[in-house]
């Protein structure tokens, strides 16, 4: 496309020797013999280069320069002038003119190389201007693609465009459904619409989201009524919008302004802000996913939850017989002690020894209802320094009751001086409590029941290791590598989730779930790490 010159100069055949020498160059040229007429053409059309007599009636040629530069930075400026003294050289360059051409001219060839010379020191400046434009685009880029809170992106990017193109306003416009919703902005006026249609005349976020096309308006163009309302809307004397753009199609626009006071956007800009609308609707996209992502994974996390407390309460239905005997026998002794104590004649310090027993089997019932309690209380997934030896003892005090109706002898093989552990107490609680049962029923006739603490290494790192051995009859080779999936028992009763559920506990907390069988022996261990990757 050919650069599109304004030649303004009031000697009209000046003006047509110098339309007819550009045009003939391959040059789009067009005259202004008046300033006004000039200034009239500059508010409807965009120009590469305008060619300028500085001695023009009404407006001084200096005067429209600067007038033609605020509506445009970029436009490459030619002074053609018949008083060519050293004042006029420098004050044409501290008006930032690219060339100076003397009237009369020696030759047509030195008009023409005076506007190439002056279209290529324009691009020249342009290139440099978007270089540097573009070199904060891939921190902008980092910035966009880290945040993955879905408000507080939109506001980001508001922040970030706001910082980019000093702008009198910012709006983000998302597409839902068929009209445009103003996600977050900044600088809009109060009464400006939160909603827009999507279409040619619904406005500049619609046009540009119907076009999938970046757009440049200004106040001045002639037209559009839509576009036109919502420049006087925002407060703005121009205006770019692009689209955003998700694998070809229109996802919304972000569109930005500026009023009289904060100037006018250089042809970089619309560029520059097609590449950011790109940027942020790759990481609104992505922070839509990870929001899906968190929320599915809330759900896993809640539904994991309710399975492991589901298994607490079978685990507590496996022990309601013995709880109760627990429970049951030192409110017996209560009672029969405060019935002995209340005889009269009785002597005192025979009284007290029926109240110190009383209250020992209270202290006993109350430990009975604290295991119980810990072990079922849902809590929050925190870790805590523990001490595995101690937390076995609990575990047993459970189980310590069916385990003796069923003859089975526990012995304990506990490592002295273990490390503290990073567990979650309540649910490792559960895991060797699911352990410590199923050994007892694969003893149903007595045996012997072995619980061991040790410290190994795997690899660099180093774990703490607990063991739960029993030497009932074994488990059959095809069922070992199906032990840990869910709803897979090998009992006539149970819910097949008390093993897939503790290996599930266990490996949230970085370690893992190990077991070794045969006839008469199997031992399951479990190794947990002495310190929390992720601390």
């Amino acid at each position: 496309m050919a650069d599109k010159i304004l030649i303004v100069d009031d000697d009209l055949g000046v003006a047509a020797l110098c339309n007819r020498v550009l045009t003939g160059a391959g040059y789009d040229a067009e005259v202004a013999n008046r300033p006004q007429d000039a200034l009239r053409l500059l508010r409807e059309k965009r120009y590469d280069l305008i060619l300028l007599d500085i001695r023009l009636p009404e407006i001084d040629g200096f005067e429209l320069l600067r007038l033609a530069r605020e509506r445009d930075p970029e436009l490459a400026i030619v002074i053609i002038t018949g008083h060519g003294t050293i004042e006029t050289v420098v004050e044409a360059l501290q008006h930032g003119a690219e060339g100076l051409v003397l009237k009369p001219f020696a030759s047509r060839a030195e008009l023409v190389q005076a506007v190439r010379q002056a279209l290529v020191k324009s691009r020249q400046a342009r290139e440099a201007a978007r270089s540097r434009a573009l070199r904060p685009m891939f921190e902008v880029s980092q910035m966009l693609v880290s945040e993955t809170d879905p408000a507080r992106l939109h506001n980001l990017i508001v922040q970030l465009v706001q910082g980019q193109f000093r702008t009198s306003c910012v709006g983000l416009h998302v597409l839902e459904g068929d009209s445009l919703r103003l996600l977050a902005g900044q600088g809009f006026p109060d009464d400006f619409p939160a909603t827009a249609g999507v279409g040619p005349e619904t406005g500049l976020p619609g046009r540009t989201v119907a076009w999938s096309l970046p757009l440049w308006v200004t106040i001045e163009m002639p037209g559009d009524p839509a576009i036109l309302r919502d420049l006087q809307q925002a407060r703005v004397n121009s205006a770019l919008c692009a689209p955003l753009m998700r694998r070809g199609q229109p996802k919304g626009a972000i569109m930005v302004g500026k009023s009289a006071e904060a100037g006018t956007f250089r042809e970089g800009d619309l560029e520059l802000l097609t590449i950011l609308a790109g940027q942020a609707a790759v990481a609104i996209e992505n922070a839509g996913l990870y929001a899906e992502l968190r929320e599915y994974v809330r759900r896993i996390e809640a539904s994991q939850e309710q399975l492991i407390q589901a298994e607490k309460l079978a685990a507590l239905g496996r022990l309601v017989g013995s709880i109760a005997h627990e429970v049951n026998n030192p409110l017996q002794a209560i009672q029969n002690c405060l019935h002995l104590a209340w005889h009269t004649g009785l002597p005192e310090e025979k009284r007290k020894e029926y109240h110190d027993l009383a209250t020992s089997e209270v202290q006993r019932l109350i430990q009975t209802v604290r295991q119980m309690l810990d072990f079922y209380r849902p809590t929050a997934a925190d870790f805590a320094p523990t001490d595995l030896n101690t937390l076995l003892d609990d575990v047993l005090a459970l189980a310590a009751k069916p385990l003796a109706d069923k003859n089975i002898e526990v012995r304990k093989n506990y490592r002295k001086s273990m490390p503290l552990v990073p567990v979650v107490q309540s649910n490792i609680k559960q895991v060797f409590l699911n352990l410590l049962l199923n050994a007892g029923d694969a003893m149903p006739g007595g045996g012997v029941l072995t619980l061991g603490t040790t410290l190994a290494a795997d690899g660099l790192q180093k774990v703490a290791q607990v063991s739960v051995a029993d030497t009932g009859p074994g488990i059959a080779p095809e069922h070992l590598p199906k032990l840990f999936e869910p709803f897979y028992t090998t009992k006539s009763t149970g819910t097949g989730l008390g093993l897939a559920i503790s290996y599930g506990i266990v490996q949230a907390h970085g370690g893992w779930i190990r077991v070794a069988s045969a006839p008469g022996s199997t031992t399951f261990t479990v190794s947990l790490p002495i310190e929390r990757a992720d601390k």
